[in-house]
């Protein structure tokens, strides 16, 4: 497995956890966790190299949705914040 997919596999995994602990307590950190769980596997079904390869493809996913999704810039905050706070994680191997 390549570092890309375990990136990717990590990320799935964390995000995954934080839908499901939200639960119906936390609406904005599902919402989060799942909207990135959507751009994280498309991104991970075109496969890449790295970590870097990783974070470069999911923010440019989430450059092209929200250049066109009616999102407010608190989610897009949020979600931007969610896969920078995830994207360290798996860069610290955690």
């Amino acid at each position: 497995m390549s570092a890309f997919e375990q990136a990717a596999d990590q990320a799935y995994n964390q995000l995954t956890q934080m839908e499901t602990e939200a639960g119906f307590d936390d609406n904005d950190k599902r919402f989060f966790a799942s909207y990135l769980l959507g751009h994280l596997s498309l991104v991970a079904a075109e496969g890449g190299d790295d970590l870097e390869a990783l974070d470069r493809e999911v923010n440019a996913s989430l450059d092209k949705a929200f250049s066109v999704d009616r999102l407010s810039d608190q989610d897009k905050l949020g979600i931007r914040s969610l896969w920078q706070a995830i994207n360290a994680d798996i860069g610290r191997g955690l």
